[in-house]
């Protein structure tokens, strides 16, 4: 049942005019006329009568007048609740990010990020790997320390170096190490890529990898003296009792930066989001 035939009715019967209803809706009142007709047509009853007092329901439209409004009512109802739906998906900014990420940089990010824009709700997955999610929408923008895939854009915005974490009681007295000190020790590994590219495992005295990356559990495991491990800066950003940081030499980095998806129109909150990170200095 087409709903607007109803609201038609209804204006009708509230204005006591067909003309007046007509004018309220936007249609003709010979339209408006037609629509009322098609209702009654449809439900098999005379809904509407002209009186010296204007238009008036029968005593059949009295009968399911409240009905008739209770459809109309459930419509507007259905709809408003469709759009606050929608608004409330417009306003919602979805992130991906490294553990690492959303640890100790997100929080200082996000917090400006609110300031300027307190009506905007954000939602972050904490992930290892983002294949596939900028494609299947699953989030706006990632945080990431590489580019998820060819179809995406991406902003790099700052350098976070690899730095060695030994037990508090080994290699005292250094600031730096070299990859080379390293050898000697047991080896925890997180199966960084670029990682394992820069040292040559087979030299180390063992290694005990990791399938995922959990940097509190590596963390655990070199203040227990159990090996050494290599880790980005970022996840030391905090003090942690019971280890401690060296630099690496040679040197080692990677590149954090934000990817998303450059194929498909981005949301409001997406392109806010991503101009404000190119306006702000890390």
């Amino acid at each position: 049942m087409d709903t607007l035939k109803i609201k038609a009715l209804l204006s009708a019967v509230k204005l006591k005019s067909l003309s007046k209803a007509a004018e309220e809706i936007s249609y003709t009142p010979s339209a408006l006329s037609h629509m009322t007709d098609s209702l009654e047509a449809e439900l098999g009853v005379k809904l509407l009568k002209r009186t010296p007092m204007g238009v008036q329901l029968t005593e059949d439209g009295e009968l399911l007048y409240d009905k008739l409004l209770m459809l109309a009512e459930a419509e507007n109802d259905l709809l408003k609740a469709a759009k606050s739906l929608s608004e409330k998906h417009d306003s919602t900014l979805r992130i991906g990010a490294y553990s690492s990420i959303s640890q100790h940089l997100l929080p200082e990010i996000l917090h400006s990020f609110k300031t300027a824009y307190p009506d905007i709700i954000v939602s972050i997955t904490v992930a290892n790997r983002f294949n596939g999610w900028l494609e299947e929408n699953t989030a706006d923008v990632i945080f990431s320390d590489k580019r998820p895939t060819e179809n995406c854009e991406w902003l790099p915005f700052m350098t976070d170096p690899f730095v060695a974490i030994v037990p508090s009681d080994a290699l005292k007295g250094k600031k730096q190490v070299q990859k080379d000190e390293l050898y000697p020790y047991p080896y925890i590994s997180t199966n960084e890529t670029s990682i394992c590219e820069y040292f040559d495992i087979s030299r180390f005295k063992e290694v005990l990898c990791f399938n995922s990356v959990d940097d509190d559990s590596v963390l655990s495991m070199v203040k227990e003296g159990i090996g050494v491990s290599v880790l980005p800066a970022l996840v030391l950003k905090k003090p942690c009792k019971g280890v401690r940081v060296l630099k690496l030499f040679p040197e080692i980095s990677r590149t954090l930066g934000i990817a998303f998806n450059k194929n498909s129109e981005r949301s409001s909150v997406a392109s806010l989001f991503i101009k404000f990170l190119k306006d702000i200095t890390f």
